[in-house]
């Protein structure tokens, strides 16, 4: 079974940012895929399991760019 979630990435510019994002998001234990969607500055991360958003928080506290859970509502 795997876990959808949608997230707001803040900070996202370019191509590059995205690559960035979606290493450091790729990285963590659980995740099965990231795509980064930087005009929306979304990312949406697929899990086999559930995921804590203060992880990825931690993931990306070393870069530019901050997660948010995203109100899809």
């Amino acid at each position: 079974m795997s876990i959808t979630n949608k997230y707001h990435v803040s900070g996202m510019s370019c191509g590059g940012c995205a690559r960035t994002v979606k290493n450091k998001l790729s990285a963590v234990p659980g995740v099965i895929s990231v795509q980064v969607d930087v005009a929306k500055k979304e990312a949406q991360i697929v899990s086999s399991i559930g995921l804590n958003l203060d992880i990825l928080r931690e993931v990306l506290k070393s870069t530019n760019y901050n997660i948010a859970e995203l109100n899809t509502a």
